[in-house]
Parts: structure tokens; C-alpha cells; sequence
């Protein structure tokens, strides 16, 4: 006896597959829906296990993780909650002696590696050839770098590593649309661009997937199905990079800007855009319409500030 008609079990059939595309897509929900802190500072934590455990349904893991400049092991740390509450190995990295003391205390197990260096761009101290003192295999995990400045250069000098997922910070403060390098140099700490480094993860293998505060997590090219469903550009996971401010130039010299201030994020003060203003009032015209005397005040101005500057307009003065 036929109990249900062909309707009607065609009906069953399509709600189940409803119901399963409905549940595959709320496993793979927008990843930062999952910020959490434990010990990072910007939610991090949760957005890093999200991404680790979608991988784990896919591939295996091997449980190990990277992190230098690692303070105390605790403090503002991406690593922590790995190695306290889901077992994983590491390699903690810190220059300063104090705070690897401190390191030891904190995580005094010994699958856990504890390493006083500075990382550095070449010779013994850079980070390929620290890790390859340790037993950490080549495709770990997840690398965090976070050392406010040089962030770039440190993932462009990791050669023999390819970590699955990589936590690396940029500076939140450029739009979108700025390819910016810092110098190579560790006494400068102005970060990077995050189309910069965006774009140096495509070099190297890595999909961005989220971004977290002013950090952008990277995943390898071929774990990406394992992690989202639709690649999503930059503008799309860091829409406060849409809204950044630009300057720009007046025919009469003031210095403008889509944005009434300069803020200044880290130390949390921003000042009007009229105190950011290289010439005065009373020399802010149009340049062909300056009189004799401003043209006087400009060039003794420029030498002042601008030598360079006032030297080269005098030769072209001369040549004229």
C-alpha cells in the first residue's frame, strides 16, 4: 500500500536538502561572529579556534604554533588559549630576558619551547632558521605575528615554513586602497598597509578570511574550502578601511583632508587639520597671484623648513 504520494515525498526530499544547505550554512558563518578573548586582545581567540576546528573536520592538525614577541605568554597573547585549554606544542619567542622568566612561569610545560632571541631579518637570529633549531614541522598550524612595525617583512622572509593559518597585524589606520611598505628597519615602527600585505599573502600561497581588530588571518590556498564558502575581498572583511582618511592639496596650498582631524589611534588624541597646515594663513593663495613680499616670506620659509626644496627652486629660478 502506497502511504505517501510521489508529491509528497519529493516534498520530504527538498526540505531535507534544505535543512542540510541551511546547517552547512550556519558551520560556516561569518568568521568574526566568533571573536572571543580569552588572552588576545581584539577577540582573536575565537576567531583562530573557529578556523583551526573547520580545518580539523577537513585535514588533520598537528598541534603546534608560533608566536614571537610572546611577552609573558600570557599577556595579550594568540597563542594561550592553544596551548592551555586545546593541548598544543609551541614555540614562544621573546628578546627580552625579564619577560622570558616570566614565559617560564607561566608555561612551565615542556612541550612548550621557550626561546630568548630577537628575530631578525638575516643570519642566525631570522625566524626560518630559529624554528629549525626546534622540532616543529614545516606546515604547523597557526604563525602569529604581531611585533608593531616590520610585520611585513617578517612573513616576506619565511622561506622554509608555511604555516596553515597565520595571524599577522597591520596598521588600521590606511584605507584599503594603499599599497604601503614600512622601511625594512626594526627601529621604525609605522606597520603596513593591509592591501600590502594582502597582497604579499597571494604571493606566497595565503587567502585572506577575516580580519580582527587590526589584525588580518591568513589561510593557505588549498585549506580555503575547508574554511569558508566565498572568498571575500578586502573591502568586504575591513570596511573601516573604506572610510580612511585622505590628504590632499588645495590650489593654494592648505592641506585638506576628507576628515576635519588627524587621529591618532595608539595614544588617543587627535588634533584639527588646521594645526597640520605647512604654510601660514597670509601665504596660503593661489601661487600666481603671490606678491613680491610673499614670495620673499615662501622662499625664506623653505629654507627654513625645506631646504632641499628652497634650493631647487632657486636653480630654477636662475635657469630661468
Amino acid at each position: 500500500m502506497r502511504f505517501f504520494s510521489k508529491k509528497v515525498i519529493r516534498f520530504v526530499i527538498q526540505s531535507t536538502n534544505s535543512t542540510k544547505s541551511i546547517l552547512m550554512n550556519k558551520s560556516m558563518a561569518d568568521l568574526n561572529s566568533f571573536q572571543k578573548n580569552t588572552y588576545s586582545q581584539n577577540g582573536e581567540d575565537g576567531v583562530i579556534a573557529e578556523i583551526l576546528h573547520r580545518i580539523s573536520k577537513k585535514s588533520s592538525l598537528d598541534k603546534w604554533c608560533v608566536e614571537f614577541g610572546a611577552w609573558d605568554g600570557v599577556h595579550l597573547s594568540n597563542t594561550c588559549k592553544l596551548i592551555r585549554e586545546d593541548g598544543y606544542k609551541a614555540v614562544l619567542i621573546e628578546g627580552d630576558s625579564k619577560r622570558v622568566a616570566q614565559l617560564n612561569n607561566n608555561l612551565p610545560q615542556d612541550n612548550v619551547t621557550k626561546i630568548c632571541r630577537f628575530i631578525n631579518f638575516e643570519g642566525k637570529d631570522t625566524l626560518d632558521n630559529v624554528l629549525s633549531e626546534t622540532p616543529i614541522p614545516h606546515d604547523f598550524d597557526f604563525l602569529s605575528i604581531d611585533i608593531d612595525g616590520v610585520d611585513y617583512h617578517i612573513f616576506d622572509g619565511l622561506k622554509k615554513y608555511s604555516p596553515k593559518v597565520i595571524c599577522i597585524e597591520f596598521n588600521p589606520t590606511i584605507p584599503n586602497v594603499v599599497d604601503f611598505v614600512q622601511p625594512r628597519n626594526f627601529s621604525i615602527k609605522q606597520g603596513s598597509s593591509a592591501k600590502a600585505i594582502v597582497r604579499l599573502a597571494s604571493e606566497k600561497g595565503y587567502i585572506l578570511v577575516a580580519v580582527v581588530g587590526c589584525n588580518l588571518i591568513l589561510v593557505k590556498n588549498d585549506l580555503l574550502d575547508f574554511v569558508i564558502e566565498t572568498k571575500q575581498s578586502l573591502e568586504d572583511l575591513n570596511p573601516n578601511g573604506n572610510d580612511g582618511q585622505y590628504i590632499f592639496m588645495g590650489y593654494d596650498g592648505t592641506i585638506l583632508s576628507n576628515k576635519g582631524s588627524i587621529i591618532f589611534p595608539w595614544t588617543g588624541f587627535e588634533i584639527p587639520l588646521s594645526n597640520a597646515q605647512f604654510l601660514p594663513s597670509f601665504l596660503r593663495s593661489f601661487g600666481g597671484d603671490y606678491s613680491s613680499l610673499q614670495k620673499v616670506l615662501l622662499l625664506s620659509l623653505l629654507l627654513l623648513k625645506a631646504p632641499k626644496t628652497a634650493f631647487n627652486l632657486l636653480i630654477k629660478r636662475i635657469k630661468k
